[in-house]
């Protein structure tokens, strides 16, 4: 059981699910730390949502995540948090909600955690398709190419982390909105007209960030 618990990428857009019930964990007991590793710019420019997160337990470091003494001093326990209710124990669960404009410094926080025996578990910024599932999309999409380096790091130097790569399929919160209606499929009841996808019998899984 994970008991320390350590997001980074928080406050953007899957990560902000993420720690929401995380956070209604932790008043539950469920485990006994609950932190998040963020910027100087999140914190300026989203204080409303670093406060509220203060106001429920969740403590809060603010740095650069390519500053590998200042990571390894917050995962070792050693680094007081920014704000929030200082606690000494080290954290044992890493859970990544990088965006695609930061996939890449997940490699560095890997190597610094791989380094560290209390650190147990790491979840790499994953959460949609399955990166290695279709070798023929995965090249025009820029933040795959990125995942799968993170991935090919992982295969080639973790070796005492535990890793899991959670793959939810595609969020219909981002696909379903008005604009998209032409691109997947709809029925205009009034007009009696049906846009259909290809031959209409392809199948594909959706979920939503909530769930």
């Amino acid at each position: 059981m994970s008991n320390s618990i350590l997001v980074f990428g928080a406050t953007g857009v899957i990560g902000t699910y993420i720690i929401n019930e995380l956070t209604k964990e932790l008043k539950a007991g469920t485990f006994d730390r609950l932190a998040i590793f963020t910027s100087q710019n999140t914190v300026d420019t989203k204080a409303d949502t670093i406060r509220n997160l203060e106001s429920e337990g969740v403590e809060i470091f603010v740095g650069d995540v390519a500053d590998k003494d200042y990571v390894r001093g917050v995962l070792d326990g050693s680094t007081k948090p920014t704000s929030g209710t200082p606690r000494s124990k080290p954290f044992d669960t890493i859970i990544s909600a990088a965006g695609r404009n930061a996939i890449l410094t997940q490699i560095s926080i890997l190597e610094v955690a791989e380094s560290i025996p209390t650190v147990k578990r790491f979840f790499p910024s994953e959460y949609g398709t399955d990166i290695e599932y279709d070798p023929k999309t995965s090249p025009s999409e820029p933040p795959h190419q990125l995942k799968l380096k993170v991935r090919a790091y992982i295969r080639d130097h973790i070796r005492r982390l535990e890793y899991t790569y959670l793959v939810t399929g595609p969020y219909s919160d981002l696909w379903l909105g008005k604009s998209r209606v032409s691109r997947i499929g709809s029925f205009d009841v009034q007009a009696k007209k049906a846009t259909v996808l290809y031959d209409g019998q392809g199948k594909v899984s959706f979920t939503s960030m909530e769930e």
